[in-house]
């Protein structure tokens, strides 16, 4: 738990937690978008595709180098579908060179009320990727249930 992450050994707080940032981000980004307070979101209108054919709506999602955390001057490029799903990202590391990319629409499930890619594809430093989610729940605020997404 995050909350309780400096009573963790140094181990939990150096190399575990850190490591996790690369796992929620993919599986949650657009509502680590959303509320985030340490990004700056940019629409930059219409650009190709990094892959294939076609054009996207090109969202640029850019943590400042003085923000701290896990991710500083890191960039976010979300390519944004006719349907306002994700149809690619490309993560640009420390705002250098691109350093992963994936398409996102492998695989989607919803889990009420939210759509949810649980499957992405692509490259990480030039290498095949493949991340992948199973067993994803949601506990909506006020319920005592969780709702597997399917």
């Amino acid at each position: 738990m995050r909350s309780q992450l400096s009573g963790q050994p140094d181990a939990v707080r150096k190399e575990i937690d850190p490591a996790f940032i690369n796992d929620n981000y993919p599986l949650l980004f657009p509502l680590k978008a959303y509320c985030d307070t340490g990004a700056t979101v940019i629409d930059q209108g219409t650009y190709n595709l990094p892959v294939g054919n076609g054009s996207a709506e090109l969202v640029a999602v850019k943590y400042l180098a003085q923000a701290g955390g896990y991710t500083p001057g890191d960039t976010w490029q979300l390519y944004v579908g006719k349907d306002n799903r994700i149809d690619y990202i490309v993560y640009v590391s420390g705002g250098s060179k691109p350093s992963l990319f994936y398409g996102t629409n492998a695989e989607h499930k919803k889990a009420v009320p939210l759509l949810i890619a649980t499957e992405h594809r692509g490259t990480a430093d030039g290498q095949p990727i493949r991340i992948w989610y199973s067993d994803v729940s949601v506990k909506l605020t006020g319920s005592d249930k969780w709702v597997d997404a399917r």
